[in-house]
């Protein structure tokens, strides 16, 4: 068993992945900022100073960095504040991770590619069509060219055990089943909603791999295989919440803010080669995500 540092273990990929790596074993050390706890340390990770001193006294074995802006619309109206966690705090953590031999494994996105030609294999060319995804990508090539055996995981869009319904792009979208007004959802861009239970999972094989033989390095993605538009999405929750979708309309052209790729799809060959991979389908995961879930459930008068 390994001692693993989680940033961002307040969020929603976080708190997944602390859940996973407890249930192994590891000794966790979970760090967070705005909603730090007696669990969780208070660890501003734009401030490389306090995150040298941090693992220099801590001294984990891997570092599994979760925390980020991951709003594309906020990280185009505040580009700093976007630049501060996915590049400063990046670069930081990866410094300090050299510096007392951790290894890191830096948490990106499917929103470096442009959406044009999936599904993108590990070694496709990155091109980002949105600051959001710019900023992730100079997040993983300062990672990997701090340490070369350092690794990156690229995800799509996430689901999973929520305390409220926006921290997940997916499930926030049950918002639009309660509005009941006739409006339009995006039917243009595609996705790849994918469980953070499943995801947790990979990152802890991950892990023991690297642990067993120190061969896990470079650029990784993880991804469900259904592929889904928003509006799909909407259907299949509108179904195992029993809520009509009716009022909802199909947008064949782009409705977000900042700009979005049309079809991200990911090639996960590399983790599949591992023996790391998913089978859940969107409406199974979705379902257990909002059983865990009954108190956002509540909140909003809904029950399963």
């Amino acid at each position: 068993m390994a001692k693993i540092m989680v940033t961002g273990a307040t969020g929603l990929l976080g708190r997944a992945v602390v859940k996973q790596l407890e249930l192994t074993g590891h000794e966790v050390v979970a760090t967070g900022f705005s909603r730090a706890s007696e669990r969780v340390h208070k660890l501003d990770l734009t401030a490389p100073l306090a995150v040298e001193a941090f693992i220099a006294r801590e001294q984990p074995q891997v570092i599994v960095h979760c925390a980020a802006e991951r709003r594309p619309d906020v990280s185009e109206q505040n580009p700093q504040a976007a630049l501060a966690l996915n590049l400063t705090a990046s670069q930081a953590l990866a410094m300090a991770a050299k510096a007392n031999n951790a290894w890191l494994i830096y948490i990106s996105t499917d929103y470096v590619f442009d959406g044009t030609q999936p599904k993108y294999a590990e070694d496709a060319a990155t091109h980002p069509v949105n600051f959001y995804g710019e900023s992730k990508l100079k997040g993983e090539e300062i990672v990997l060219n701090t340490r070369a055996d350092f690794a990156v995981l690229r995800l799509p869009i996430l689901y999973g055990q929520v305390e409220k319904l926006s921290e997940s792009a997916v499930l926030v979208l049950i918002n639009q089943l309660i509005e009941r007004r006739a409006q339009g959802v995006d039917h243009w861009a595609v996705r790849s909603p994918t469980s953070t239970a499943d995801i947790a999972q990979a990152i802890d094989k991950m892990i023991a791999q690297h642990i067993e033989a120190p061969i896990v390095q470079g650029i990784y993605h993880f991804s469900a295989a259904e592929t889904m538009t928003k509006y799909q999405m909407l259907l299949t929750l509108g179904e195992i919440l029993q809520l009509s979708t009716a009022h909802l309309t199909p947008e064949s052209t782009p409705t977000d803010n900042a700009k979005r790729p049309r079809d991200c799809s990911l090639s996960c060959a590399r983790l599949a080669t591992l023996g790391i991979r998913t089978d859940i389908d969107f409406a199974t995961g979705a379902r257990k995500a909002l059983t865990q879930s009954s108190g956002a459930l509540a909140a909003l008068g809904l029950t399963l």
